[in-house]
């Protein structure tokens, strides 16, 4: 009978126990890479890449073979999910507003802190489900090299849900006693069936 009286008392206070947000992600971009690698295998789509890369200029068209090619091609997305980390979640500042051109909603997480991801803007229609477009600032350095990206993903809806139409990776590194090398790497998607 006491053991049934304490196991009460601990199910009451866990009940009335104030809920901690700091246990939950921002935002999960990992989840969404994983969940946009799958639809874009199952759509078995195709991608053309434009690179420009110093003076160098490139475009390839491929077609991933599944979810694990989908995932190295979206690979440089995964440094977003850096705002989930629970050292950093509570280092962001949160702010929803309405795009002004467009009737999209924006969550933006911001912050001054010297982080590697200094801001994310996830443009929404209605739900933040409905993801349009996410845009993301990346910054990493250390004794030898300097790096900037500004990363951005597009999506439309098929069939309810978003699917990544394009993408868009621009940026920098300066190396230590060198120049910088400026890049510019443009994705677009083709879905062969719907």
């Amino acid at each position: 009978m006491a053991r049934f009286a304490c196991l009460c008392v601990l199910v009451l206070l866990s009940m009335c126990a104030p809920r901690n947000p700091a246990g939950r992600g921002l935002f999960s971009m990992d989840s969404l890479l994983r969940a946009q690698a799958t639809r874009l295998s199952d759509a078995q789509a195709s991608l053309t890449k434009q690179i420009l890369f110093g003076a160098k200029q490139e475009e390839i068209t491929l077609s991933p073979a599944d979810t694990t090619a989908w995932l190295k091609e979206l690979e440089a997305f995964v440094v977003i999910d850096a705002l989930n980390k629970p050292i950093n979640r509570d280092r962001y500042v949160i702010n929803d507003t309405t795009d002004s051109k467009s009737n999209l909603r924006v969550r933006a997480f911001s912050t001054s802190d010297d982080l590697p991801v200094t801001s994310v803007r996830i443009y929404y229609h209605h739900v933040p489900s409905s993801i349009r477009k996410i845009e993301a600032s990346y910054i990493e350095h250390n004794g030898l090299y300097k790096t900037n990206q500004m990363l951005s993903m597009e999506f439309n809806d098929l069939n309810g849900a978003p699917v990544m139409t394009s993408y868009s990776i621009v940026g920098g590194q300066k190396m230590f006693l060198d120049d910088t090398v400026q890049y510019d790497i443009k994705g677009k998607v083709r879905l062969e069936k719907k």
